[in-house]
């Protein structure tokens, strides 16, 4: 099924961002640059969208808002990258990125060669193999670059400098290989920005059509940028938030990494302790502060979950040992009491220098622990744990 998202794309969508920088023109180029005062950031984007000879904007909000427009990207020597902490930098995605959307019709790279190593011939030129192809200022033939001017499905192709050798295809891989993902891909940082479906994602730094809490200056070590997938709460796979107003979110198509990752070394685990929030805790405690035996991770009695072990493989889901794969507060379990979903395991002291490191001092007496229900409905309180445990719920 096909959808409509004009209505709720950003034609932000179409650039990739630098937060605190700034594409400043050498002294030649500077005259070129097409400077705008007042205008808002989505303003200065479409214009930039719609302009043949805008390929990346500075966009500055002190002293003034400008908005300047520019002829290239910063990938050369018409112009260098600098800090400005009053300025955001925003690149043309198909100028910047180096794999391919589909068919790779609107690929903007400076690969020049083909899969088995020929230099491409100039576009312009009709030698040493004479075809039909005119460079414009729309059709992105420019000098010998690989380009799919006619959606060959074989992706972006060029005529050779070989006389023997017509054209080829170049190997530029597609965005979902480029970067692949191991375990549930919670540290992928690639450039896929469309979903399974084909939908288009949303930008995290925006609140429509779907308001989130994801935002990104809230989540800063989840590198929640442009309109990327990324997987901020451990889901199964990277997903995305899309621009049908009908489809809140979904999960995105990115190749799973053949070669197994390399094992963390051991001493970055802890067994007798944890460190932060215990992600990396490795421990045989599989009771819950109050005593209740934990249910294995890989049963989905009492509790259906989506923490299957071969599909988190990383986060260490072995029989009911507390851990945490979801990035709460502290190691976790589901409980073996149908009554009651999941539990901390605060009997996991914290380690001495993970204490030490964060100038926290631990606290005394009696503690109330929170934690969520994967739902994300609020919780069970720890007296109340008690509580169940004091009647007999075993």
């Amino acid at each position: 099924k096909k959808y409509d998202n004009s209505l709720y794309r950003s034609p932000l969508n179409d650039f990739q961002r630098s937060e605190g920088r700034e594409l400043v023109p050498t002294p030649w180029n500077s005259a070129l640059a097409l400077i705008t005062e007042g205008l808002t950031l989505e303003d200065c984007a479409t214009r930039c969208s719609l302009s043949l000879d805008c390929r990346a904007f500075n966009y500055e909000t002190r002293p003034s808002i400008t908005c300047k427009h520019l002829q290239w990207v910063g990938d050369g020597s018409n112009a260098e990258v600098k800090r400005n902490v009053n300025c955001d930098l925003y690149e043309k995605k198909v100028y910047v990125r180096k794999c391919i959307v589909g068919k790779g019709e609107d690929y903007r790279g400076k690969v020049f060669t083909t899969r088995s190593g020929h230099t491409c011939q100039q576009w312009w030129s009709k030698f040493p193999h004479d075809h039909r192809w005119t460079p414009t200022g729309d059709n992105g033939l420019e000098l010998n670059y690989c380009r799919n001017p006619d959606g060959d499905r074989i992706g972006p192709w060029c005529y050779t400098t070989d006389p023997e050798r017509r054209y080829e295809s170049c190997h530029i891989p597609h965005c979902k290989d480029e970067v692949c993902i191991t375990c549930n891909g919670e540290d992928y940082r690639g450039q896929v920005d469309h979903t399974v479906s084909g939908r288009e994602c949303q930008r995290w730094d925006q609140q429509y059509p779907q308001q989130h809490i994801y935002q990104p200056e809230k989540y800063p070590d989840k590198s929640l940028d442009d309109n990327y997938c990324r997987n901020p709460d451990a889901s199964p796979v990277p997903w995305c938030y899309t621009t049908d107003q009908e489809v809140e979110r979904e999960s995105c198509e990115i190749s799973k990494c053949t070669v197994a990752p390399k094992k963390r070394h051991r001493s970055s685990y802890t067994t007798n302790c944890f460190r932060s929030r215990g992600e990396d805790y490795r421990g045989r405690i599989n009771e819950t502060t109050s005593g209740i035996p934990c249910q294995r991770w890989d049963a989905q009695y009492p509790h259906e979950h989506p923490f299957y072990p071969n599909t988190y493989e990383c986060k260490g889901l072995e029989e009911n040992y507390c851990r945490n794969p979801d990035g709460s507060e502290a190691p976790w379990c589901f409980t073996s009491v149908p009554e009651m979903r999941t539990a901390l395991c605060l009997q996991i002291k914290r380690c001495a220098d993970d204490i030490e490191a964060e100038g926290a001092v631990p606290p005394a007496g009696p503690q109330c622990a929170f934690h969520k229900l994967y739902s994300g409905t609020v919780v069970f309180i720890f007296s109340i744990v008690q509580v169940v445990k004091s009647e007999n719920v075993t």
